[in-house]
């Protein structure tokens, strides 16, 4: 019986490497890897407004590739808003980004509907996840002030996860 809650308490770490190394196997871009650096990008979001990843050194940042008919993605969503509204002043950032192939005006209709507050980046060509090599949404990533990524998350996440990660970053 330990054994088996043993392997199940490793599960998540053995599923998230197994994601970073599918997911980033593409020969131009460089792999995903916990505690490794994350490349930088520039994107508008819903409103015109451009984001540069680089500009965001120095603080915790959590990035979200998300799917308009996901379940999880609509389900998920309130914990973001609420995790960034409890720690956006502590400098926290969230990007959610969608490149599915939707149109802007439906990428817009789900960002008001739940009422998202911080950027939301439509990337129709996939240039984002095509630099990180995404192949598997939604999927976020959390980086620290350093921009080194501490984890790569797939499906729900908690805020108690979030906190967990990023706590002792928004003292």
């Amino acid at each position: 019986m330990m054994k088996k809650a043993k392997l199940l308490g490793t599960l998540p770490a053995i599923i998230t490497a197994m994601i970073l190394l599918y997911s980033c196997s593409g020969e131009n871009n460089k792999a995903l890897t916990v505690g490794g650096d994350i490349a930088s990008f520039s994107a508008a979001d819903l409103r015109g407004r451009t984001y540069s990843l680089a500009s965001y050194k120095g603080r915790p940042v959590i990035i979200r590739f998300f799917l308009l008919d996901c379940p999880k993605c609509k389900a998920n969503t309130p914990v973001f808003n609420k995790f960034y509204n409890k720690f956006r002043q502590q400098g926290l950032e969230i990007f959610y980004i969608n490149n599915n192939g939707t149109k802007a005006a439906d990428v817009q209709t789900f960002s008001s509907s739940l009422g998202i507050e911080f950027p939301v980046i439509f990337d129709p060509e996939g240039k984002i996840a095509k630099l990180y090599n995404i192949k598997v949404q939604p999927l976020t990533l959390v980086l620290s002030p350093e921009q080194k990524l501490l984890a790569a998350l797939l499906g729900e996440v908690s805020e108690q996860k979030l906190h967990e990660l990023l706590g002792h970053y928004l003292l």
